[in-house]
């Protein structure tokens, strides 16, 4: 999983059809849970979805030009623009499925 700032953001999605940008903190319990699930996502996925992350008090105006209130929040991009925003903490099982929905989505 790619660690991005606001200087990177503007390129998320450019190069695959489905990113997911983890907004977290360091002082985040759950986030620190959410972390190694999506590490585990990442290798799964390998090319076909990208994974990111963006500590949001490093990056407090790009998370609050997001809307981003609650961390972890996983806001999922398609095509380069952002769809959808999940928010807290979520098992490995119900993210999969999550993804696998936005891949069919963007094969069809």
């Amino acid at each position: 999983m790619q660690a991005i700032t606001s200087k990177d953001f503007e390129h998320v999605g450019d190069d695959t059809a489905v990113t997911v940008v983890d907004f977290w903190a360091t002082w985040c319990g759950p986030c620190k849970m959410q972390t190694p699930v999506l590490e585990q996502l990442d290798e799964e996925y390998g090319d076909r979805v990208k994974f990111a992350s963006l500590d949001v008090d490093q990056n407090q105006e790009l998370a609050q030009s997001l809307g981003i209130m609650s961390i972890p929040s996983l806001v999922v991009f398609k095509n380069g623009m952002p769809t959808e925003k999940v928010v807290g903490f979520h098992p490995k099982a119900a993210l999969k499925k999550y993804i696998d929905e936005k891949l069919t989505e963007v094969s069809a």
